[in-house]
């Protein structure tokens, strides 16, 4: 199962890498046909712009399994060690409340979206959404794994 999630982790780490080097590749594409050729290409700012929703809605669970959210812990380091992993539990229930939120918005949205076309790429509407969705699933996961695993338990030497 650990193989299985790390496969996971990594399948997403690479799939973000991969949209953003898409978006430097169209945003390069984009100024060699402006300063060079004159013209404007039609679809590459939206393209662009759909790259980087789907940027956002992977990256938030990548850097919450990282750890790397900024958050104050003054509060946080003032509780002693049981109101301290209360708070930590509640944190992370929150953190799973948002997950849960975003894949229903997120698919309510892609569904009302899909009837409409995108201009420039004349892609439905859906799809962008589905970045929500699929980032969603995605944080539900990562979630649920540190709920499962404990990470809001305060280690016996932290405590004040």
């Amino acid at each position: 199962m650990r193989k299985l999630l790390d496969g996971i982790d990594r399948t997403m780490e690479w799939l973000v890498a991969a949209v953003f080097a898409a978006i430097v590749v169209v945003a390069l594409l984009q100024v060699f046909h402006r300063a060079a050729l004159n013209s404007s290409l039609s679809w590459s700012e939206e393209s662009q712009i759909f790259g980087h929703i789907w940027i956002v809605f992977l990256g938030i669970p990548i850097a919450y399994r990282r750890g790397a959210h900024l958050y104050i812990e003054t509060f946080c380091d003032k509780l002693p060690r049981g109101p301290r992993a209360a708070f930590n539990l509640l944190v992370e229930l929150i953190w799973a409340a948002f997950a849960l939120s975003l894949m229903v918005l997120g698919w309510r949205v892609a569904q009302v979206a899909h009837l409409q076309s995108s201009p420039g790429l004349d892609l439905p509407m859906s799809y962008p959404y589905a970045g929500m969705v699929v980032g969603g699933a995605y944080l539900m996961l990562v979630a649920v794994r540190r709920l499962a695993g404990g990470a809001w338990r305060v280690p016996p030497r932290v405590a004040a």
